[in-house]
Parts: structure tokens; sequence; C-alpha cells
């Protein structure tokens, strides 16, 4: 919004896939297409590996271009052809380096344990991140993953920490109950910082807090965000539109809470306190 002022005219459409099943996918992409046809906008901001998977290939050949942010998976899996009307930024989740700090910040953690939603988010991640392996020898420690679909499921995940030193749940959002009902973010926090035996970590600025997780790892969506926009600008501009995407260097910030520190007995590395906003 500081990139475009009040020179654009904005129209916002949520697909909501992050909470609504699968079955209502073709319902939410009629409606937003239904919105695209009326608004018949100059260019399309998309969102997330959702909303490119879902709209893009059919935006991107009726012409109209596209700009893409915060996209965790390869842009070029969901076209057969990258076409040459779209780009964007590539949201990198921070998982390894986060990692690479936490053993700083616990160095006897020897066995973490990567939990995440049955979500296309999670996918992409392990896709990228993992290279479809389930686990890891990363910094002297192994890093696995479970994808889990239902809220049941996390819960017996968390309470049966077993060899776990850490969690670290970069996706939590796409959790469901038994009836098929979407678990507030604030209570996946507050249920799995409760309960686990272990630290929990995320990369969630707002899930860290006296009754959530002991810290996180976060990029600055901010920069993202203005990136994103400079783009847009640039098409509406005239500008030559580049063929290959744009990797953003992204920096990350510290997040983390003194009691759920103190719950664990762990102690800051004095560089990463520097660093830190407490919350």
């Amino acid at each position: 919004m500081s990139v475009f002022a009040d020179t654009h005219r904005l129209k916002h459409v949520y697909l909501d896939t992050k909470r609504l099943p699968a079955s209502q996918f073709p319902d939410q992409v009629q409606k937003a297409m239904g919105t695209f046809h009326q608004f018949q906008p100059d260019v399309v901001m998309l969102g997330d590996d959702n909303a490119l998977r879902l709209l893009g290939p059919t935006i991107s050949e009726i012409g109209t271009p596209i700009v893409y942010f915060g996209i965790n998976n390869n842009p070029r899996n969901y076209f057969e052809v990258m076409p040459k009307n779209v780009i964007g930024i590539i949201e990198r989740v921070p998982l390894f380096p986060w990692v690479r700090h936490l053993r700083l910040i616990a160095p006897e953690a020897k066995n973490i344990h990567v939990i995440m939603d049955d979500s296309h988010t999670s996918k992409a991640i392990v896709k990228v991140t993992f290279a479809d392996r389930k686990s890891i020898i990363f910094d002297n420690s192994t890093i696995r993953y479970t994808i889990i679909a239902s809220w049941s499921e996390w819960q017996r995940t968390v309470l049966e920490a077993g060899p776990d030193d850490i969690f670290i749940m970069p996706t939590f959002h796409a959790l469901k109950n038994d009836a098929g009902e979407n678990i507030p973010n604030d209570t996946v926090a507050y249920w799995t910082s409760t309960n686990s035996p272990v630290p929990i970590f995320t990369l969630q600025d707002y899930a860290v807090g006296d009754t959530g997780a002991v810290g996180a790892f976060t990029l600055h969506g901010m920069e993202h965000g203005r990136i994103a926009a400079l783009l847009v600008n640039g098409i509406l501009e005239g500008k030559d539109f580049p063929e290959l995407s744009l990797l953003a260097k992204q920096k990350g910030t510290f997040y983390f809470n003194k009691k759920q520190l103190q719950r664990f007995g762990l102690t800051l590395p004095r560089h990463i306190e520097m660093q830190t906003i407490y919350r």
C-alpha cells in the first residue's frame, strides 16, 4: 500500500482455501473468476500457492499480467509452460536457517520434528526444503517432518513426542476437526504450547506468547509485498516484461517470549538477543 498510495483501484478476493475443504475450491474459483470478469483488472496479484495454482493458468491465458507473491513452491509447477505475462516473488521458508539458530539456543537438541498441516504450502516446503526426503541430517541434528491432516492426529503427535527435542510448526492453518471444521490459529498455538513436553517454535510472530510458541523466525512480509507492488507498477508503466521471476533477498526477524524461554530453561545467545523482539 505504501507503493500504490492512492493511484490504484484495488479489489480483494479471498479463496479461503486454508479453512475450506477442497470440495469447495471449484466454487471459490468460480466466484473469483466472476469478480475478475466484472472488475476487468489491468494486473492480477496472486498471494499464495493455491491462488497461483487455481487461478494462474486461466488468467494468464486470457492475457492479463500476473504478479505472484507468497509462493513457496516453484511457480513453473503450476503451468504446463511458464507464461511470459507472469512474474513475481518467491517466498523461501527459512527452515534450515532457523534450525541453525535453534541449535545455538538449544545445543542439546538432536532430534527436530517439523509438523505441518496438510496444505499445498506444506507440500511445497517438503518439495523445496526436504527434496521429498523424509528426514535430513543438518548441523549435527536429525530433522524429520510429518504432514498432519486432522486436529486429533496433531494432538496425538504432540503428546507422543518420543525422541523429539524440538517441534517446529511452519504451517498449522488448515487443521480440521472430525466434523471438517477449521481449528483457529490461536487455538492451535495455545493447545500445542500448553501440552507439548518440548519447546515449540514457528515462523509466525503472532503465534509467540505466554500461551503460545517459544519463538519465531519471521520473514519481512512488508518488503516482500513492496517488491511485488513495484513489479505491478513496472507493468502498468509499460516496462519490458521479464521472462524470469525474481527472488527477493529476504531478511528474518527473531521473536521470543521470556516466559516460554524460562519454562524450558533456554537462554538466547547474545547476538540473537540483540536482534530479538519480545512478545
